[in-house]
């Protein structure tokens, strides 16, 4: 019998979880042995390749155990047999920052290119589904072709093979799924049961949707090592098969499908879970792990990064390299079962500990920058060093931390009231040594506030106040049951809350629910017959100031210990959380924040938002844009996992009619449900299963290989989080949805800049003021620096010192909008030079696309 007319395309490679349920060393060990067979493999059969998973961060941790295999590696790479990169490591792509995704990818490639060439294919084989965004930070990495595994569904697109356009359409990449997954054909056997019952059948499914003659099987597995005489076994199998069988790779596959002139196109996210599963509700799991990498994120992309530029103005060397270092704490954290939190508690510790590390990085960034920048101007014992990281001037409140002898401290010129305060108690005996000697002294007492200033300050730079002291006598607190600006009012009314604006009533507007959660650290689901609590406010407190009022409503609820079958009893546990709302004057927001002492275990806790607008489609940001979706829970028979109308967000989700607008944003909560008027925000799932089978969300095996012939069940008390959670959000409230607007609402909803005293009450404040020592720091006299400021309308998604020129800067554009935008007039008042995110030259009209972004390379 003659071949059929498809081309089949072989090829090997390891799929490598850095951690999952093992650890990062464990990997580490398993590679020792596995990378080594692979090297000597590849030289004894030069007609082979091997793809090493995409991430190079894999290679680097195996030549810190065999340095001696370097020259080897490169020989390898550079005859195109070992395939590296292009990424650090295998990201997650629905719940952390495009910026985020960026890093990974230039710092990738960046650390191939150590070795030799790299993969010029953004190849992530098991993430746990996509954003829609995904072409515009592909090809702002200069990749153009992607292959990918989880969340299509073919019926949507008519193939497997297609052109994915991002939202503006402006950006696109040729698209190759592997429908079986990244293990189609491991273990490639040569014999007839392999061939007729595995091989050919995969080609049979694919080609009842694929139109086109080639088609890929990627050949490998979870730490699986290479296939030795792979030459030989694919002639072999050639003998057995109906189809014909070549050796290949991901780069000359991708080359054979661009040429084709037949591919659908497609625009939208992948979290289908038609043939894999993409866990949508793993973005409420191990919220702790979520938590630290967002403020690890923030600190990076929002203080740490544009202090380095200015830092870089007043002339200051501070290696770029301590950021990459902190980068790649959060991006090996990140990592898709790492940022998902379906990992073990050992591996979960090791998470948390790594993001530590990246944070005291970046604080310890942040606190150079702040000191040596003081000594350089001369600041004075009573003032106050304040930045703004953006690259707008502002004007408005911001929330500073500053250390008096006095309790009521003040801005001055600025309308300022402190909102929190710790008083520190005087210390005897306390040693001073001087150039006289040893001296014991009582140190005073003193003041760490926070206080809310109004105030102004230069764009990407610095301003210096003076600190006034003043005495409080007493606080200011009401018994009045709301609060109010000239927009918003809030009223507590016998446990409920009722909000008012623009002279719409929103009552009951804030419900906290909780539930059982059946689920594991993948998925929440629910208990079948479970119960659900509803959680009351039954105290409450106000207050109003000049500057700000504010509510805080607070409740007890008595609950099972836990509902879960397995794990019944009659125990019982009391839980308390506490509601902080918060009111800035002609702000058409409202600040919350969420506290819960969590004390029940294998449950959801949930925060609802009444916003009087029934719809069925929401709108939530991704990276670089917004997505609208629709609410309807899709038909799903026979698919992988039930697709829940459970959502990531980026920062906001939305709910819109004809005459308003209800937004929540948030830098904290990732994950979102409409249920009619109502936006529900998940505040944590916890569990105490790594895996479990037969779910109501997720039927069949377990998740986490723990139902698998030879594995075990595997316990997470650690998952269950028993802390005190506390997590951020905003609501605001408008007329019309206008994207720019609130994008820029999402740009200042942290009231926090970095700011800085030469003071000595504490000098553990800030955690190397005790140890920075730089005599020889040349003074310059200035009280105020401005390095650049953009018209608002330009938004700016980051800006990093440039990776290849140490005299220049990066700033990243973006445009939220559904129009191009023009920058052909925008005066930086500095060179520049359109780049792309690996800052390489880049032909341009000077336009941004719409929801998409634009780089450019500045000279300091």
């Amino acid at each position: 019998m003659g071949k059929l007319m498809k081309k089949i395309s072989i090829v090997n490679h390891t799929h490598w979880d850095r951690e999952w349920y093992f650890s990062a060393e464990d990997s580490i060990f398993l590679s020792d042995k596995l990378f080594t067979d692979a090297i000597v493999e590849l030289e004894n059969h030069p007609e082979t390749s091997f793809t090493l998973d995409g991430q190079i961060s894999i290679l680097d941790d195996y030549l810190e155990i065999r340095p001696e295999m370097l020259d080897r590696v490169k020989k390898l790479v550079a005859d195109g047999q070992l395939i590296i990169g292009p990424w650090f490591t295998q990201p997650d792509a629905l719940h952390i920052k495009g910026e985020s995704l960026l890093r990974n990818g230039m710092i990738g490639i960046f650390d191939s290119k150590k070795y030799g060439q790299y993969l010029h294919v953004g190849y992530l084989p098991d993430t746990f589904g996509f954003n829609s965004q995904m072409p515009v930070i592909l090809n702002e990495l200069g990749l153009s072709s992607f292959v990918f595994w989880r969340g299509l569904n073919a019926k949507k697109i008519g193939g497997y093979y297609f052109n994915w356009k991002s939202l503006g359409q402006e950006n696109s990449v040729t698209a190759v799924n592997m429908p079986q997954g990244y293990s189609t054909g491991m273990l490639l056997d040569d014999n007839h049961e392999y061939v007729d019952q595995r091989l050919d059948n995969a080609i049979d499914f694919i080609k009842r949707i694929e139109r086109g003659n080639d088609i890929l099987i990627p050949s490998g597995n979870d730490q699986l090592d290479i296939i030795k005489d792979f030459q030989n076994k694919v002639k072999n199998i050639n003998q057995l098969g109906k189809y014909d069988y070549e050796i290949s790779d991901y780069q000359t596959f991708v080359d054979k499908i661009v040429e084709r002139k037949d591919l659908p196109e497609y625009v939208g996210e992948f979290i289908d879970p038609v043939l894999a599963r993409v866990h949508r509700s793993s973005s409420s799991s191990r919220m702790n792990i979520k938590l630290e990498s967002r403020k690890l994120e923030s600190l990076l992309l929002k203080k740490a990064e544009p202090m380095l530029v200015i830092a870089q103005a007043v002339g200051l060397d501070i290696s770029q390299n301590l950021l990459v270092r902190a980068w790649k704490k959060l991006l090996e954290s990140q990592a898709h079962d790492s940022m998902a939190g379906s990992v073990t508690d050992p591996v979960e510790r090791d998470i948390m500990h790594r993001l530590n590390e990246g944070i005291q990085i970046a604080d310890d960034i942040i606190n150079t920058v702040e000191n040596l920048i003081a000594k350089k101007i001369g600041l004075a014992k009573d003032e106050v060093l304040v930045f703004n990281t953006e690259a707008h001037k502002f004007n408005g409140y911001k929330v500073l931390e500053i250390l008096t002898p006095s309790n009521d401290p003040k801005i001055d010129e600025c309308v300022t009231e402190v909102i929190s305060q710790k008083y520190v108690e005087p210390r005897e005996n306390v040693l001073m040594q001087d150039e006289t000697g040893d001296h014991y002294i009582e140190e005073p007492g003193y003041y760490i506030s926070k206080v809310l200033s109004k105030i102004e300050l230069p764009a990407l730079g610095f301003k210096v106040f003076k600190i006034v002291n003043h005495t409080r006598i007493s606080n200011i607190q009401s018994s009045k049951d709301d609060i109010s600006n000239d927009l918003i009012s809030v009223r507590y009314d016998n446990g409920k809350v009722n909000i008012k604006y623009h002279n719409e009533l929103l009552k009951d507007a804030i419900l906290v629910e909780d539930v059982a959660n059946d689920g594991d650290t993948y998925d929440f689901s629910p208990l079948r017959n479970g119960e659900k609590y509803s959680l009351e406010f039954n105290k409450y407190t106000t207050e109003t100031h000049a500057n700000f009022s504010k509510m805080i409503l607070s409740g007890e609820k008595e609950l099972p210990k836990s509902q879960v079958q397995s794990r019944y009893s009659d125990e019982t546990e009391i839980v308390s959380y506490k509601l902080e709302m918060l009111l800035l004057p002609n702000d058409d927001r409202i600040r919350f924040n969420f506290k819960f002492d969590n004390k029940v275990l294998d449950h959801r806790v949930r925060i609802g938002i009444r916003t009087g607008i029934k719809s069925n489609t929401n709108i939530a940001s991704v990276p670089f844009g917004f997505i609208e979706r629709n609410n309807e829970v899709e038909s799903h028979v026979d698919w992988a996992e039930v697709p829940v109308n459970i959502y990531p967000f980026d920062n906001t989700v939305s709910l819109v009619d004809d005459n308003k607008v209800v937004s929540v944003i948030s830098k904290d909560i990732s994950e979102y449900q409409q249920t009619d008027d109502i936006i529900w925000l998940t505040i944590f799932s916890s569990t105490n299963e790594l895996g479990k089978p037969d779910l109501v969300y997720r039927p069949g095996r377990a998740s986490g290989d723990t139902t698998k012939k030879g594995h075990v069940m595997i316990q997470t008390p650690d998952g269950e989080l028993l802390e005190d959670i506390s997590e951020s959000f905003s609501l605001s409230f408008n007329d019309k949805l206008d994207y720019l607007k609130l994008q820029q609402k999402v740009k200042n909803d942290d009231l926090t800049s970095p700011n800085y005293q030469e003071q000595e009450l504490n000098l553990f404040h800030n955690r190397l003021d005790n140890k920075i020592q730089f005599p020889t720091i040349e003074k310059e006299a200035m009280t105020e620096l401005e390095l650049l400021n953009l018209p608002n309308n330009y938004l700016v998604s980051s800006i990093y010192p440039a990776y290849t020129d140490r005299n220049s800067f990066i700033i990243r554009l973006e445009n939220v909008s559904k129009k191009t935008i023009p920058i052909d007039k925008l005066k930086l008042g500095k060179e520049y030079q359109v780049v792309n995110a690996l800052e390489d030259p880049q032909d341009s009209d000077l336009v941004i696309p719409p929801m998409g972004v634009i780089s450019l390379k500045c000279k300091i």
